[in-house]
Parts: structure tokens; C-alpha cells; sequence
């Protein structure tokens, strides 16, 4: 199954709607790119106002190594060249409740003392380098080379599991546990047998393993997708 698609025309991202036997409450998946349109991101924030209940990614505390490592991608969202902006989403303005289950500051710093250092190095240089290289030469092409996204782990998912299991924990696994926990609770409330939409937004590498999770705890399936524009070429 597709999360992210991208074609000879652009990116596609699949709304994916999943439902269990018996249970009247649905989960509406929304694999998310820090970079799209405007368009695409006010889709989203349209569709999420639809639903009852909201999951959300972001980390709650900034800090340098937030900011540093998503400088690969807030320097080419300035970047008028490419008509692309970084992730924007008004969860204030939503009437849903809305709940964000995301590492905090101090989890994420303590997790990134467990990466070996060359790691860390690596990367805090690496994002800037890339942050500055997509701004002044990059085109929405390049950003779109390494965006699709499946159930099925690519080559270089497998290797990085490999190569950096520390890195990996920190930036999925932990999240993954505690967007799976925010779930249990919300499917666990009394009033389950209510017909509610639940929605997850969450970047679209967190999707595998929730769709995986959903199934074997609840019995949750894919129903069917309908295909979001995040850019085209």
C-alpha cells in the first residue's frame, strides 16, 4: 500500500481510510511532507474539520536541536523559486479535540545522547549543507527523489535500521510507541461505540508501522484512499 506516490506529474499523498469489523468509529490516515503547497496543506486542515478527533505530530519544546535538524527543510520552504511552503496546519482553529502524543524536549535530547557521536555530527552538519543546497539549486524533483512512501520498507529503511538503530529509535520507534499509545486510549473511552472520525497526521514514514499496529491490536484495514496533490512538477 501507497502512503506517498510520486509520479512522472508530481507527489501524491493517500488519505487512507481505515475501519474494523463491528465498529462504527473510522481512522483517516494523512501521511504528511514538511514541504507542499499551500493548497495541499489547507486540503488537509478542510478534511481534518470533519472529523471528532485529531492525533498530531510536533514536538512540544523548541530548542538548537530541533531547529537544527529541521533546517534541511524550513530553508528551501523560503524559497519562492519553488511555490512550496513548510507544513502549515491550524489545529487551533479545528473544532475537533485535538491531541499531540509527540517526544518532548528532554526525550528527544535524551535520545539523542544514545546516538553515536559521528552520527550526530553527520547530521548536524548534513541538514544545514542540504538545507543551503536545496535553496539555491534544488527544484521540486530532487525533493520528491527520495519522498514515496509504502508498507514494505525501501533499501534504504533497511539500512539505516542496520546502521543506525540509536537514530532510528529516536526519530521513529519512540514516536511510533507513543502515537500507538494515544490511539489504545482514544479507542478505549466509553463512549467506543460512537460513530467518530479519527484522524492521524503524521509524517508519512510513521504510517507503515501504525497500519500494522491498527491491525493486529484492533482489526483495523484499509477501506480505501483517495489521492491528495502535495505538489506537482
Amino acid at each position: 500500500m501507497q502512503f506517498i506516490e510520486v509520479s512522472v506529474t508530481g507527489v501524491r499523498s493517500a488519505v487512507v481510510t481505515l475501519r474494523a469489523p463491528g465498529d462504527r468509529q473510522q481512522i483517516l490516515l494523512f501521511p504528511m511532507l514538511h514541504l507542499g503547497t499551500a493548497a495541499f496543506y489547507a486540503d488537509v486542515t478542510e478534511r481534518l474539520g470533519e472529523c471528532d478527533v485529531v492525533v498530531a505530530e510536533g514536538i512540544r519544546e523548541r530548542s538548537f536541536l530541533t531547529t537544527a535538524l529541521t533546517i534541511s527543510y524550513r530553508v528551501p520552504g523560503r524559497r519562492r523559486r519553488l511555490g512550496l511552503v513548510q507544513q502549515r496546519i491550524d489545529y487551533s482553529g479545528l473544532s475537533a479535540e485535538v491531541v499531540t502524543p509527540d517526544v518532548t524536549g528532554s526525550q528527544l535530547r535524551a535520545g539523542w545522547r544514545a546516538v553515536p557521536w559521528l552520527q550526530r555530527i553527520a547530521l548536524l552538519v548534513a541538514a544545514p549543507v542540504a538545507g543551503v543546497a536545496m535553496w539555491l539549486v534544488g527544484t521540486r524533483r530532487v525533493l520528491a527523489r527520495y519522498a514515496a512512501a509504502e508498507d514494505l520498507p525501501s533499501d534504504a529503511d533497511i539500512m539505516l535500521r542496520d546502521q543506525a538503530p540509536a537514530l532510528m529509535e529516536l526519530i521513529l520507534d519512540r514516536r511510533d510507541t507513543l502515537l500507538a499509545g494515544a490511539l489504545d486510549e482514544i479507542l478505549s473511552r466509553e463512549d467506543d461505540s460512537a460513530s467518530r472520525d479519527i484522524a492521524v497526521v503524521y509524517g508519512a514514514g510513521h504510517m507503515a508501522a501504525l497500519t500494522r499496529y491498527l491491525l493486529a491490536r484492533y482489526g483495523y484495514r484499509p477501506r480505501r484512499a483517495e489521492w491528495l496533490t502535495v505538489f506537482d512538477f
